[in-house]
Parts: C-alpha cells; sequence; structure tokens
C-alpha cells in the first residue's frame, strides 16, 4: 500500500517536472528560437485571416516590433521565477528525504529535466 507521504512526494516531484517541462518548452519554443520567424508568421497569418491592407500590416509590424521586448522581459522574469520556485521546492522535498534517499533524489531530478528537453 502506499503512504500518503509517497503519493504526496510523488505529487511535488510531478508538479516539479511539469513545471521544468513548462519552462524548457517555452525557452525552446519562444525564447531561444528566431524571434524574426515568429513574427513574420504572425503577421502573414493575420493578413491571410483577416485581409489585411499593406498599410495595415506595416501599422501591425510596428506594433509587434513595440510588444516584442516587453514580452521578451516578461517572459525572462517568468522564467527565473518558475526556476527559483523549482529549487526552492526542491529543497524543500531534500529536507524530507532521509539520506539515502537525498542521494537518489538529485540523479533523478537531473535525469527529469534531461526527459523534459
Amino acid at each position: 500500500m502506499i503512504s500518503k507521504r509517497t503519493l504526496w512526494l510523488a505529487i511535488i516531484i510531478s508538479m516539479i517536472a511539469g513545471a521544468f517541462a513548462g519552462y524548457e518548452i517555452d525557452r525552446y519554443y519562444f525564447v531561444d528560437r528566431d524571434s524574426h520567424f515568429g513574427k513574420t508568421r504572425f503577421i502573414s497569418y493575420m493578413t491571410n485571416e483577416l485581409g489585411l491592407t499593406r498599410t495595415q500590416q506595416a501599422q501591425l509590424d510596428s506594433i509587434v516590433a513595440h510588444a516584442h521586448p516587453k514580452f521578451q522581459a516578461i517572459r525572462k522574469e517568468f522564467s527565473t521565477q518558475l526556476r527559483e520556485e523549482a529549487d526552492s521546492t526542491q529543497r524543500m522535498i531534500k529536507s524530507i528525504l532521509n539520506p539515502e534517499q537525498q542521494v537518489k533524489f538529485v540523479p533523478l531530478i537531473k535525469q527529469m529535466r534531461r526527459d523534459s528537453r
């Protein structure tokens, strides 16, 4: 039978894995990608779906170029906060583990990080 402690530990580890997966997905798909491609694709999509004129396309391009640094700053701040929270959670989990479990915990987290990439 699974103890409550084991169940809670599994839930917390799953949450950490999810946080890391979200962080890595965000980093891979949004931060590390060529932002020009995303901008170009967005403008093209809006142009096709909304039937934008060249003037509207230029205006949209200007709006997106203006907003991009703000989005990047928010994304960077979010990533930093997510990393800090994940580290804090790991420390809390480690504090409830016995020495043998702590030794196993570190490689387990590293493996989870590798698997989420």
